[in-house]
């Protein structure tokens, strides 16, 4: 018997989807490090990959692709914070990830933000988060860095 992705309540193949109701165990979650409010027309990250198109709210979160989130979310990738969606903006650096919090009512430094799970009534799941990276679910999961502490809950 192979597990493999059932233990984190993933499905491996989708018969498996459609005979056993799975429920993804794992959450990848970091928290809003620093804000910084900046005017529209300017350069995010490295390279300036991204440009603001108005004045915004830029998140700066301590994970990046030494963690597991990996470069490739820079092109579509969203994170939750307090039940909403936020894009990746700018390029995802090895230790930084930053996020577009304009659309985030009430956004502060220390908010939780979930990079895979969910928050309020909004879900990102692994698979979701793979597929923007051109990756994987199993990749992801198994890519998640040393220095991400593990909490387990019975």
């Amino acid at each position: 018997v192979r597990p493999g992705l059932a233990l984190y309540g993933l499905p491996p193949v989708a018969a498996v989807r459609e005979k056993i109701a799975l429920v993804p165990v794992m959450t990848f979650k970091t928290r809003v490090m620093q804000t910084k409010r900046v005017p529209a027309g300017s350069g995010v990250s490295y390279g300036h990959t991204f440009i603001t198109p108005r004045e915004s709210l830029i998140g700066i979160l301590p994970v990046g692709y030494a963690d597991g989130y990996r470069r490739g979310l820079q092109h579509g990738g969203e994170v939750l914070v307090r039940g909403y969606r936020a894009p990746v903006v700018g390029a995802v650096c090895m230790d930084l990830t930053m996020v577009d919090l304009t659309d985030v009512p009430g956004a502060a430094v220390g908010d939780e933000v979930i990079l895979w799970g969910r928050s309020g009534d909004e879900t990102i799941s692994v698979n979701d988060v793979a597929r923007i990276a051109q990756t994987i679910s199993y990749e992801m999961l198994c890519t998640v860095g040393r220095r991400v502490p593990r909490i387990a809950r019975s």
